[in-house]
């Protein structure tokens, strides 16, 4: 291996393992603040994720990064070591990747019984009105609130209904989308579905 060589491939390994802790770092501060949000009745929203989904996203790919440098440390570690030395440190990073993949794999399977998706219906009074779509084994249901910047927070007194699955519907698809916000002098309303007979309402604030 040349100069050259050694030197570009010492500087791409610095850029991985790098670039791999700053992930690692970015997605455990955004599991702390969504389980923070969370203790105060409000979720945590990036985009059309937040709350559990976002959370359980965030450690999916906080345990790719880990899994990074977990493999990527011990191969840079024991670069200039014996024989002996890299086949155990590198054996042992090699198991302890693959115990973080099968918590990955346990994580992604619980994130898959349920998921929730946040949808921006419009704007009232200056303040942004967003829709929580559920979808679980227990069934479909929606949630309507409000989003001040990066949170969203459920109004209290909003009423409307669970979406039964014995209602026939087997495609989420059919019960969500086409939000359509209807305002009058004191509630706040939101249908949606297909048929448009799914809605929520909530005192206008």
């Amino acid at each position: 291996m040349t100069a050259t060589t050694a030197t570009t491939a010492t500087t791409a390994t610095r850029v991985v393992l790098g670039s791999s802790a700053a992930v690692l770092l970015v997605s455990v501060v955004m599991i702390v603040l969504a389980q923070r949000a969370a203790s105060e009745g409000r979720a945590l929203v990036v985009g059309a994720l937040g709350g559990t989904t976002l959370a359980v996203v965030a450690a999916l790919v906080a345990g790719v990064a880990l899994i990074v440098l977990i493999v990527g440390l011990a191969w840079w570690l024991t670069r200039r070591s014996g024989f002996w030395p890299q086949i155990l440190v590198r054996s042992a990073a090699s198991l302890l990747a693959v115990v973080v993949g099968l918590g990955l794999c346990v994580v992604a399977w619980l994130g898959a019984l349920g998921f929730v998706r946040y949808v921006d219906v419009g704007t009232v009074d200056g303040r942004t009105v967003m829709v929580a779509e559920h979808q679980s084994l227990a069934g479909l249901g929606a949630v309507l609130g409000y989003r001040d910047g990066w949170l969203f927070t459920p109004v209290p007194g909003a009423t409307g209904r669970e979406i039964d699955p014995d209602d026939g519907v087997v495609d989420p698809q059919a019960e969500f989308g086409g939000y359509r916000l209807e305002l009058t002098a004191g509630r706040v309303t939101v249908r949606f579905g297909a048929d448009g007979r799914n809605v929520l309402t909530a005192p206008r604030r």
